[in-house]
């Protein structure tokens, strides 16, 4: 019924039987599983959508995408990775591409000096998994220098954030032993040139054979890492980490249970011989350890068992400090 038919129609009604009965219509009920579904629907065009707007970039840029067999592709002058195919992850990215494709492509430059071969910046697990499978890669062709490769390569682990500390660790290191400056490792990496510093001083305090032997360890961060760190300045700790992870059992642990199991037995053997030191809280979790080298004294305080203790022990500092300058004999 058109508008001016409904008003002369009300208009016109002498009983509210008469009057025309207007309704808003009653509210179509989805189930909540095709809420979710529509969501993850969603969710896919929305990263199909930034992808191929990412794919425009660079073919605007003068970039190619092409099929290419992967026995012509070498991998990065740089390794990333401690392990690239040895996680549950890499096996779920082959049976992913197996069943549906490949749909994200890599990202290589040709060789100058290798006619029809190339490099790949970024992308690695993906060419691993189309070898395993004996398909061809796709990838984006794209000419580029050591630096920008480099750089390609970091931003991409840096957006996906799916390499542990150490390997961050190892990256850089390798980019310095590469004699890349430090703006163009901070730029690889994404971060300030404190926290490369604080990567390099732990890759090159850690034996690469420990390091191989632990693996990427994805839940040891950068404070339990530098704790190791710390525990394979002495002599006696250098030897029972290379004497433990030389064992098959400790071989067969998983990589953050392999971590954890060498940092608890050299906590325990720092401890027996006087080096470290650990205090507990009421619960019995070790809260701050102390380690003493030479006339060093380092504290690290694990604020995952107590939150803000850190600061606390800050502000405390300056009294603490006016306590000793008065009088150094007097206990806490």
């Amino acid at each position: 019924m058109k508008r001016k038919d409904l008003v002369s129609a009300l208009l016109r009604a002498e009983t509210p039987d008469e009057a025309v009965s207007i309704s808003e219509p009653k509210p179509v009920r989805v189930a909540a599983g095709s809420v979710r579904a529509m969501g993850l629907e969603l969710s896919r065009l929305t990263e199909e959508a930034g992808q191929a707007e990412m794919l425009r970039a660079q073919l605007t840029n003068g970039s190619i995408v092409v099929d290419l067999d992967p026995e012509l592709i070498e991998p990065s002058f740089i390794a990333d990775r401690l392990v690239p195919t040895g996680d549950q992850q890499y096996r779920q990215l082959v049976e992913s591409i197996r069943k549906e494709g490949q749909t994200i492509p890599i990202l290589v430059r040709p060789l100058p000096n290798r006619s029809g071969v190339y490099q790949i910046a970024y992308g690695h697990r993906r060419w691993h998994a189309a070898r395993e499978l004996g398909i061809k890669v796709r990838a984006i062709v794209q000419p580029l220098n050591d630096a920008e490769l480099v750089v390609a390569q970091g931003k991409e682990n840096a957006e996906r954030r799916n390499l542990s500390f150490i390997e961050r660790a190892l990256f850089a290191a390798n980019l310095t032993e590469s004699s890349f400056d430090r703006p163009t490792i901070n730029t690889a990496l994404a971060i300030h040139s404190a926290e490369t510093t604080r990567l390099l001083a732990v890759a090159a305090a850690i034996p690469a054979s420990i390091i191989k032997a632990i693996g990427p360890a994805p839940k040891a961060g950068r404070t339990r890492w530098m704790e190791l760190a710390e525990h394979l300045q002495f002599t006696p700790g250098q030897q029972l980490a290379a004497q433990l992870t030389e064992q098959p059992s400790f071989k067969r642990l998983g990589t953050d249970a392999r971590f954890d199991t060498l940092i608890t037995t050299l906590r325990a053997t720092a401890s027996k011989s006087g080096q470290t030191q650990q205090f507990t809280n009421s619960r019995g979790h070790a809260v701050v350890r102390v380690a003493r080298s030479g006339q060093t004294l380092k504290l690290w305080i694990d604020e995952r068992l107590a939150s803000g203790f850190g600061t606390y022990l800050v502000s405390c500092l300056p009294e603490l400090i006016s306590r000793f300058d008065r009088d150094p004999e007097q206990n806490c």
